[in-house]
């Protein structure tokens, strides 16, 4: 009886202590919580809700390892512990540890279906995930519950734009705008997000609003002119800038101006604009290779190359800026030079995809690099076996190159240029290729196949035609030989002749807007 009285105090003491604890952490005193869920603990070592009270105190002091271990130790004393599986679901949607948060989420919705932050939660662990659509159901049946709050109108809105969902995106923007004042913060957290998923139209409207708030802000004026380019409105972005410049020299705004003019159509005032803002920051990586690039796209070579050059000697670990040299070196017809120095390029950013599809464009005109070039593309094969190009290309490296050496590198060509068909069956020179080597070693139907999956994928490619017409020559079909041959004909008559330097052009042009190394 005295033992069983001795019990019953002790649990009410650790309940009282549980129930401070409580009232605690609702408070915002995570320390005392701590103390408090510590105490419920001395008393009874047993308690799930201390033990879990503990671990929320940790978590609201950002010990998220120790909270995670007093959490999942709740749940062992009671795995149907509520409190317990919705923190611990936040802690691991936090890590980014989104199947766990997942799951924890899941288990406390299975209990209790309409808990707003399991559903909220929920959403956003597909959200992260880049599952939008599954995103979609936890949102609005959270959206049932609470269907003001801030942060899950921005997480819905930000599902409906990336599933294309303009009508109901619209809705949502126009919630969230009859909550937010002017002035409030989460504005910006707005336009910015709105940005991010590529809504420029709706983000100007956001950033002319924090203006209105606030129009000498260089940060605002300056995202407002951005926002203003991206969509397109490039009249507008050009006025915002001049007012901002104002006689003044900084150069993000020249660098800015300098996209805004080219994309106007006024070359000279965008090459100016890009010349100024790389001579008044020469150590901005990013406004070097932007200068040298818009030199390059308007075909003024020789001074793109020296720009490429001096941004070479100031910056000689940066990849992005010798690939553009090469790159340069490649448009102006200089091939062994666009060559060597793409394998500097590959010394220094080994693993970069980028650089390796412009080592397999130049091989053929290498000359004395060939070789080089060749065991270059042995290597990444071997520590990138994902890349397609790589294997595209040098499997028409080995192919090539089989004509003067043994037929055992023509097999290896071929083991290649399959692993690229595998990798992406849609990329038409690799079929292409693959084919001709299938006719090489005299596979005349699995060559046929190649190729006919080629002119399906690209029908404008004359070379896949020509080798089409030898196959079919090969397997006796004179009447298909003859039309593949007439469709070589009208194409190559109509071929560009440029096609490939406006693709070397497309790709500097991708690595200027992307920003960054390879």
């Amino acid at each position: 009886m005295g033992n069983a009285f001795v019990a019953r105090e002790a649990q009410e003491s650790a309940a009282a202590y549980c129930r401070q604890a409580q009232k605690l952490l609702l408070d915002g005193n995570s320390l005392k919580a701590r103390e408090a869920a510590r105490h419920a603990l001395d008393i009874d070592p047993r308690s799930a809700e201390a033990q879990c009270l503990l671990g929320m105190a940790e978590w609201a002091l950002g010990d998220s390892d120790a909270a995670e271990k007093d959490l999942s130790k709740a749940l062992e004393l009671d795995p149907g512990l509520i409190m317990a599986q919705r923190t611990l679901g936040a802690i691991y949607l936090k890590q980014k540890r989104l199947k766990d948060a997942r799951r924890q989420f899941a288990s406390v919705l299975a209990s209790q279906p309409n808990d707003f932050e399991s559903l909220y939660g929920l959403g956003l662990t597909f959200l992260l995930d880049n599952h939008p659509a599954a995103a979609l159901g936890p949102f609005h049946q959270a959206s049932k519950i609470q269907p003001q709050n801030p942060g899950l109108l921005a997480s819905l809105l930000q599902t409906q734009l990336q599933l294309k969902q303009e009508t109901p995106a619209a809705a949502t923007l126009a919630q969230m705008d009859s909550q937010l004042d002017k002035k409030d913060p989460r504005r910006r957290e707005l336009a910015a997000m709105l940005a991010g998923e590529g809504a420029y139209k709706l983000a100007v409207q956001q950033f002319e609003r924090l203006r209105e708030t606030q129009p000498e802000s260089y940060e605002l004026n300056y995202n407002l002119a951005l926002a203003y380019h991206l969509a397109g409105q490039d009249d507008q972005a050009a006025a915002l800038l001049a007012q901002m410049l104002g006689g003044k020299e900084i150069a993000e705004l020249e660098n800015l101006l300098g996209d805004v003019e080219e994309a106007r159509g006024n070359k000279s005032k965008s090459l100016e604009a890009f010349r100024r803002a790389a001579g008044l920051e020469p150590k901005n990586v990013d406004y070097r290779y932007d200068y040298a690039q818009a030199l390059a796209h308007e075909w003024l070579l020789n001074q793109a190359l020296d720009v490429f050059r001096g941004a070479a000697a100031d910056f000689p670990q940066s990849a992005r800026i010798w690939m553009g040299w090469g790159a340069a070196y490649y448009l102006a017809g200089k091939y062994p030079e666009a060559a060597q120095t793409l394998l500097h390029t590959a010394e220094i950013a080994p693993q970069a995809g980028e650089v390796y599809y412009l080592l397999g464009r130049v091989y053929d005109a290498a000359g004395p690099f060939q070789n080089a070039i060749a065991e270059r593309f042995a290597d990444h094969c071997r520590t990138e076996p994902s890349d397609v190009w790589g294997h595209y290309f040098y499997g028409h490296i080995l192919a090539e190159s089989s004509q003067q050496a043994s037929s055992a590198r023509l097999l290896e060509a071929q083991e290649h240029l399959e692993k690229a068909v595998a990798l992406n069956d849609r990329l038409a020179e690799a079929h292409t290729e693959l084919g001709k080597v299938l006719d090489q070693c005299g596979q005349i139907e699995a060559a046929r196949k190649e190729l006919e999956r080629a002119v399906q994928l690209d029908p404008q490619s004359s070379s896949a035609y020509y080798r089409l017409a030898i196959v079919y020559r090969k397997a006796e079909e004179p009447a298909l030989a003859q039309q593949a041959s007439v469709k070589f004909q009208q194409l190559k008559a109509q071929e560009r002749t440029n096609l490939d330097r406006e693709q070397i052009q497309g790709f500097l042009e991708r690595a200027r807007q992307g920003r960054g190394e390879p």
